[in-house]
């Protein structure tokens, strides 16, 4: 049994309307009128060629709208991962300024503290020191408090502890490199001083963030607000040092210390020298 080829059957078969020769007739006429037209510029090939265009338009940009839409799919993602890659950059660069502020801020208060500190004007001492508040992660008592200063500095018990504001406390241990500071909130703390405007002089005694009068008969006498400074009642204070100041309520007077813990990161110690000035 014969058969024949598909591309005989279909391409070459006797009769002169054959579809397939036809469509290739056709195919061949229009890229030769294309081919014509594009060398061509007679008014006829320009028109023909503005009518295609013209026609073709619409239908070309239908054509080409899901492929716009997909390629502007692909560069929105596109700059959307630039831009989140950017944020993260920025935020990372945000915390580091925001690290170098707070430690530039930090640097200023120190700065500011200190320049305080050295603006005292005592001049009855031996040496003046400044020394760092150290931290104590042992440490089960928050009226005191330890110094990076000690014995070979000069540093002595009793010797006086001040921050920007004034007297904060005094050293009561002493190590070769380090020392223990007990605040005027202690309650074994008791301090000599002398009002400045009514000059009455008594103790005042730790209690908290209060200090209490003792050995004064009538404590309303004290005039409000005014300063209490030290005295040489002790033997081992120096007078005028500020301590804090009166503060009167119906019912208790009290005095407000000037110098709190909480506001000190440095502080000064003014080493005296008893011996000189009692001529021993």
């Amino acid at each position: 049994m014969g058969y024949r080829s598909s591309f005989t059957s279909r391409g070459f078969r006797s009769g002169i309307l054959n579809p397939y020769g036809m469509e290739i007739f056709i195919c061949v006429v229009i890229s030769l009128f294309f081919i014509i037209a594009s060398h061509n510029r007679t008014n006829f090939f320009v028109n023909v060629k503005h009518y295609v265009y013209l026609f073709s338009k619409p239908g070309l940009v239908l054509i080409s709208k899901p492929f716009e839409f997909i390629n502007n799919t692909f560069i929105f993602f596109n700059n959307f991962r630039e831009i989140k890659n950017i944020k993260e950059n920025l935020e990372i660069e945000r915390s580091e300024l925001l690290k170098k502020i707070k430690k530039i801020d930090f640097l200023e208060i120190e700065n500011f503290r200190l320049k305080k500190l050295l603006e005292i004007k005592e001049k009855n001492y031996s040496k003046k020191l400044v020394g760092r508040i150290l931290i104590d992660s042992y440490k089960n008592d928050e009226f005191s408090f330890m110094i990076d200063l000690g014995k070979n500095d000069g540093l002595k018990i009793n010797d006086i502890v001040f921050n920007e504001n004034g007297m904060i406390g005094r050293i009561t241990e002493l190590g070769q490199f380090s020392s223990k500071v007990i605040t005027l909130y202690d309650q074994d703390s008791v301090v000599p001083v002398i009002s400045m405007r009514t000059k009455k002089s008594f103790f005042v005694q730790g209690s908290n963030e209060k200090l209490f009068i003792k050995h004064l008969d009538n404590s309303f006498s004290l005039n409000h607000n005014e300063t209490v400074v030290t005295t040489k009642a002790a033997g081992y204070f120096k007078e005028g040092i500020k301590v804090g100041k009166v503060k009167k309520t119906l019912d208790k007077v009290y005095v407000e210390p000037f110098a709190k813990l909480s506001d000190s990161i440095y502080v000064y110690v003014l080493v005296f020298d008893f011996e000189n000035d009692l001529n021993l």
